[in-house]
């Protein structure tokens, strides 16, 4: 029988928190898929994020310059200039 892939990270979340196996691997798959965003991905999916919620651009690139170098990917230092053509091409 084949190991399914992260079966040790599998049995550590059902041994810690009481999860079933489908449980702990729909939650490993719902990290990754959520770390595996380009910067770009990142970028235009926070943007329309933050305007549903009432934010202004001015605040919206403020915020995306904080939170792209803080997301699991290594990022360069991005300018307000740089977060508009992402998102508007």
């Amino acid at each position: 029988m084949t190991e399914k892939p992260h079966h040790d990270l599998t049995l550590h979340l059902c041994r810690n928190y009481a999860l079933c196996n489908e449980q702990a691997e729909r939650i490993i798959e719902e990290v990754l898929a959520f770390f595996s965003e380009s910067p770009d991905e990142l970028i235009q999916r926070r943007h329309r994020e933050m305007q549903r919620e009432g934010l202004t651009n001015p605040e919206i690139f403020k915020a995306l310059i904080t939170e792209i170098q803080t997301h699991r990917f290594p990022a360069s230092i991005i300018s307000e200039r740089q977060i508009r053509r992402i998102i508007y091409g």
